[in-house]
C-alpha cells in the first residue's frame, strides 16, 4: 500500500485537484483507492461523491465524515452514567476506525473518507492528548483493503496536516511558479 499526501500551506495551488485526480487515475488502472479529505473546505469528497450528498449548504455536509473518526479517538462522544454504559455496550459492534466513515464513490476502486467543517473544534484536543499517530495507524489497518491511499490536506500547517505526513509514505507538494 502506499499513502500519498498533497500538501501545501498556501491555499489556491490544487491540491484538491490533484489529489483526485491522481485517485480517479489510480482507480482507473485498477487499484484499490481511498481518498482521505482532512481540509474542511472538503473539495475533494465533493468532487467524488457530487451532488448526491449535497445539502444545499455552502460547504455540504458528508456524514460520516473524518470528524467522527478523529471524535472516536479523543472519545468526546462518550455518554456518562449507567445508561450510557448500556448504549455503549449495545452500540458497540458498529463498526470503528476508519472503516465506520468511508464512502463507497459511484467510480469502480474508489472510495473516500470526507472531510468536516467541524475538525477544527477538535484540534486542541487531540493535540494536548498527544493523538498525532493515530491517523497513521488507522490507515495501517487499511492495508489489506487498498493498494493506494491519497491525503488530501488543509491549507495550514496544523494537528491534521502533521498527521497525514506522519501516515504518507510519499508527499507532493504542490506549488505556483
Amino acid at each position: 500500500m502506499i499513502t500519498r499526501v498533497v500538501f501545501n500551506q498556501k491555499g489556491g495551488v490544487g491540491k484538491s485537484s490533484i489529489t483526485v485526480n491522481l485517485a480517479a487515475i489510480s482507480a482507473a488502472q485498477g487499484y484499490r483507492t481511498l481518498v482521505i479529505d482532512l481540509d474542511p473546505q472538503s473539495n475533494s469528497s465533493q468532487y467524488i461523491l457530487g451532488s448526491a450528498h449535497d445539502t444545499g449548504q455552502t460547504l455540504p455536509v458528508f456524514s460520516p465524515n473524518i470528524y467522527h473518526f478523529f471524535e472516536e479517538v479523543v472519545g468526546t462522544n462518550q455518554s456518562k452514567g449507567l445508561l450510557g454504559s448500556a448504549l455503549g455496550s449495545l452500540l458497540n459492534n458498529k463498526p470503528k476506525g476508519l472503516d465506520a466513515v468511508m464512502h463507497q464513490s459511484p467510480f469502480s476502486n474508489l472510495a473516500v473518507i470526507p472531510a468536516s467543517a467541524e475538525l477544527g473544534g477538535l484540534q486542541h484536543a487531540l493535540e494536548s492528548k498527544h493523538k498525532i499517530y493515530k491517523l497513521r495507524d488507522a490507515i495501517g489497518k487499511l492495508a489489506t483493503q487498498f493498494d493506494r491511499i491519497y491525503i488530501d490536506t488543509p491549507p495550514a500547517f496544523n494537528f491534521f496536516t502533521l498527521s497525514a505526513l506522519i501516515a504518507a509514505d510519499r508527499v507532493l507538494i504542490p506549488f505556483d511558479c
